[in-house]
């Protein structure tokens, strides 16, 4: 009995080291605005706070303009002045490790973990108000899709999903969220 005391609080400072960092911003789709929107800066994706955690934000703002510049819904702009809207956030992925050698110095496997993280928000380029946000969900991905490829692909089909009801006049669906572990990056 006594040993299993300091095993479970182990296992509880586990879980919450297991939280995604930053804090996602409070949900909005205001498609109203959404269809007024055609030209899109994408600022730094690791600015908030606790992005020092996060890796690969450089790769998650690259892969976000090519599909949105391959969209042609949305042109990707150079500037935040030629921008109608500015997607900002925290994006990118965690790496974690699971294993008793960290813990104990014994030998043995150590895996390497992945997590996707991702907090978007479009801001209407000069209010700076919210007109739509998005939270990364963790869920199915294709056979050799890197985390930082689920990030992205995840965030333009929603941001692409949404101007297109925005577009329709037609109000937004609550999307499901599946939940599996993403692959390595």
């Amino acid at each position: 009995m006594i040993r299993i005391v300091p095993i479970l609080i182990l296992c509880g400072l586990l879980a919450a080291c297991q939280s995604t960092p930053g804090v996602p911003p409070p949900v909005v789709h205001d498609l109203t605005r959404l269809a007024s929107v055609k030209s899109i800066y994408i600022e730094d994706l690791g600015k908030e706070k606790d992005a020092d955690l996060i890796e690969g934000s450089d790769i998650v703002r690259d892969e976000i303009s090519a599909g949105l510049g391959k969209s042609g819904r949305f042109s990707v702009v150079d500037s935040p002045q030629q921008a109608d809207a500015l997607l900002t956030g925290l994006a990118g992925f965690e790496k974690w490790y699971h294993g008793m050698e960290g813990f104990y110095g014994l030998e043995g496997d150590l895996d390497t973990h992945y997590l996707g993280v991702g907090h978007f928000q479009l801001l209407e380029s000069k209010t700076k108000q919210p007109i739509w946000t998005h939270e990364y969900e963790k869920g199915l991905f294709k056979l050799h899709q890197t985390v930082t490829s689920r990030v992205a692909e995840q965030t333009v089909g929603k941001l692409l999903q949404d101007a297109t009801l925005a577009d329709s006049g037609k109000p937004s669906p609550q999307p499901s969220k599946p939940v599996t572990t993403d692959p390595a990056p």
